[in-house]
């Protein structure tokens, strides 16, 4: 009985992170679309070009100090950020669900992608 269990939970497992990796995917995703369009739409109403001059994105400086930028701005340039961690945000999730399940190889796998995510972001600027 005990291995009926501890196999069903094994099987269950790969269904549950995916379950889980959708609903977050979701969740980010309707919020990091709703901050852009919020903002896009604010600054439609308050009479600005639906094209902005400039950088597409505050820097992260900027972002965090809010009051120093129209909250139009501010909304689109953290939904975009949002929307790019989405997948640091996977893989940070992965590896804490195989944390959690002590699933050794799996974590180390997870591991692996973060920092090669790490690498590839720090390589990028």
């Amino acid at each position: 009985m005990q291995e009926e269990t501890t196999t069903s939970t094994k099987a269950k497992a790969p269904k549950d992170l995916e379950a889980t990796m959708q609903r977050v995917s979701l969740i980010v995703s309707v919020v990091g679309l709703g901050l852009m369009l919020a903002g896009f739409v604010d600054m439609l109403i308050i009479g600005a070009s639906s094209s902005v001059p400039g950088g597409s994105v505050l820097p992260l400086l900027r972002l965090s100090h809010p009051s120093q930028a129209p909250a139009s701005l501010v909304a689109m340039s953290a939904g975009i950020v949002l929307l790019a961690l989405l997948p640091a945000i996977r893989v940070l999730l992965a590896l804490w669900l195989y944390l959690c399940r002590h699933s050794v190889l799996n974590t180390l796998v997870a591991l692996i992608v973060f920092v090669e995510l790490l690498l590839s972001m720090r390589a990028g600027r």
